[in-house]
């Protein structure tokens, strides 16, 4: 509090005013004292003289205070017996004027700002005030010392405020307790959140379901009860610490059922009663303080739930059950130096509640019927083309095993695809995949664009019926160019199609080819040394591991474009690697064959 005049020594003449001022009212720490972040406090001293000052020092003083205390009651004439231990865990100091160890300074009239800031650490206590003999201060203390007469001093109290992270679960996870008492009653009690503001509602939730024909339900009584743990000297042991207990109740809810109209059907299922209660706080710490634990002062808080039972025989039952609660203070209720709420409208505390749940992570009960991707209407939504990534086949076409008519899409890269084009084109995939030929119809028809049609086959999406933008089968832009060396005996791929890497994997054309995931999860798992099936023939039919072979061998084709050579001697396994590279050295190879021609 600002003093603007002084008792002792007529020095309200000199000093008109003298202050503490802070740039914040309160220090705000988020988490616990393990993991809260510092924080920052500053402010400035001032002082207005009127006329010339003698001082001997200026002098601010930051000190913390923690106090335990109990009073038990006695028996004796003499009453109770009281226990107590106070303590200061933090000092800091800071001076602003020091002419030296008995020596005077004469301040002339004027205004004078001395600005000061200390960083304070996330492990600090915070204050706990509320109690009588019991809290956890900070005080500031200014001082202007003078020689000949009266020191003025001037207080002002420093709150710190330790409220919860929004990433904390108190914040999302709501507190239930559900049970069937048999023959009796089914019961559900909840809060939305574990977590309380100080000064607001608690909502809580109940479900009654009678199981007993003629059961009717009496009063329900709802309480909010809060514990003290006090302890004079917590740095020691368990075993030989002093610690008092006592608890409190701060509220308590009564409530009446309407049996006539009350009953609904619950679930779909049984008929029953469904209804809410809001249990208003305190507004001042006098009556209800936060949850902490600290410096010997441990506070927690606790619903408890009576419900009477009223059966048909005419005696009363009860149903009992409790609910944990944390108390937190937010720092968007501000709280006077009399521990008491500065807005005590619930206009304010609707405000912190809304606050708070836009920080907080969403509750799964208020998103569990948010609609799905796949009940969305697609019309109106588009997928951009060029836009959508490198890996996006559009642009490369680097699939060119694919069933489906990926080239045919080149066409619609500079547009955006519609969300329903896409749906059509998977359900024409899903389509050619079950009426897809063998392998013995595809050898017959796989030149021919018309007769492909006709069986029902999908178009060759590399040959020139793919459209306006489509390739030929050489194209670089969309497939590999084969290899003129060297075709299986037992493949019947289209030129164009595949390419084998390496000699001496003989069926890498068949492996390359990935299969859907239906048809991969029918596949059965074979041995390494097993001949591997084609995928013509995994999705032609269900496939039988045949008898192993012996080494395939190869057909090694003319110079020119004709039908190849049969040369029973030339082994996949045993050809040299410089032939079957890729089809930039395809001149090279050419001249190579001519030379072995010759011998």
């Amino acid at each position: 509090m600002a003093l603007s005049f002084f008792s002792g020594g007529g020095s309200s003449s000199y000093a008109k005013y003298f202050d503490i001022r802070l740039d914040e009212d309160y220090i705000v720490f988020r988490g616990g004292e393990q993991e809260a972040a510092s924080a920052h406090l500053s402010g400035k001293l001032i002082l207005c003289l009127s006329e010339p000052l003698s001082v001997k020092h200026i002098r601010l003083h930051l000190t913390g205070i923690s106090r335990v205390c109990w009073h038990l009651p006695s028996s004796s004439a003499t009453g109770g017996r009281k226990s107590w231990r106070e303590r200061v865990f933090y000092e800091k100091t800071w001076s602003f004027r020091d002419p030296g160890k008995g020596k005077t300074e004469i301040l002339p009239g004027d205004n004078y700002e001395y600005p000061f800031d200390v960083v304070l650490e996330g492990s600090m206590p915070e204050s706990v005030e509320g109690l009588n003999d019991t809290y956890i201060t900070y005080r500031f203390k200014a001082e202007i010392g003078r020689k000949y007469a009266k020191d003025i001093v001037v207080r002002k109290p420093l709150r710190i405020i330790r409220t919860l992270e929004s990433s904390a679960l108190e914040l999302s996870h709501a507190m239930s307790v559900e049970n069937i008492w048999p023959n009796k009653i089914e019961y559900s009690i909840s809060t939305p959140t574990k977590a309380v503001i100080f000064g607001t509602t608690i909502r809580v939730d109940f479900k009654l379901i009678p199981l007993l024909k003629g059961l009717r339900i009496g009063q329900i009584v709802s309480q909010l009860i809060e514990s003290h743990d006090l302890t004079l000297n917590p740095e020691d042991p368990d075993s030989i610490r002093n610690t008092y207990k006592n608890t409190r109740t701060i509220l308590t809810d009564e409530h009446e059922l309407d049996a006539e109209n009350g009953l609904e059907i619950i679930d779909e299922a049984a008929e029953g009663y469904q209804f809410s209660r809001h249990l208003d706080l305190p507004k001042t710490l006098t009556r209800c303080l936060q949850d902490t634990d600290t410096r010997g002062i441990k506070v927690r808080h606790k619903l408890k739930f009576r419900v009477q039972l009223l059966n048909p025989d005419g005696h009363i039952s009860e149903l009992r059950a409790t609910l944990p609660v944390s108390v937190f203070i937010s720092p968007n209720l501000a709280i006077d130096d009399n521990n008491n709420l500065v807005d005590q409208t619930p206009q304010s505390a609707q405000r912190a509640i809304d606050d708070l749940a836009q920080q907080a992570p969403p509750l799964y009960g208020e998103h569990q019927f948010d609609q799905l991707y796949s009940e969305l209407d697609p019309a109106g939504y588009s997928t951009p083309g060029p836009g959508s990534g490198p890996g996006t086949p559009f642009g490369t076409l680097s699939r060119n095993l694919s069933e489906e008519n990926l080239a045919s899409m080149n066409a619609l890269t500079n547009t955006d695809i519609s969300a329903s084009a896409l749906h059509s084109r998977l359900s024409t995939l899903h389509d050619i995949r079950h009426n897809y030929p063998s392998p013995s119809e595809l050898d017959h028809h796989q030149n021919a664009d018309g007769e492909n049609r006709r069986l029902g086959l999908p178009p060759d999406y590399f040959g020139p019926s793919s459209g306006p933008n489509s390739h030929s089968p050489t194209s670089p832009g969309f497939s590999r160019r084969p290899s003129d060396e060297i075709v299986h005996e037992h493949d019947h791929i289209p030129s164009g199609m595949a390419t084998p890497f390496h000699p001496q994997y003989a069926e890498v054309e068949s492996l390359s080819r990935v299969p859907s995931y239906s048809t991969a999860v029918r596949t059965t798992v074979r041995p390494r040394d097993a001949d591997l099936p084609d995928y013509q023939a995994v999705i032609a039919s269900d496939f039988v591991i045949p008898p192993p072979q012996s080494p395939q061998q190869a057909y090694i084709r003319s110079p020119g474009r004709g039908n190849g050579a049969y040369c029973p001697t030339a082994d996949v396994l045993h050809l040299r690697p410089e032939l079957v590279h890729g089809p930039e050295d395809s001149d090279r190879r050419i001249r190579i064959m001519q030379a072995r021609a010759r011998v």
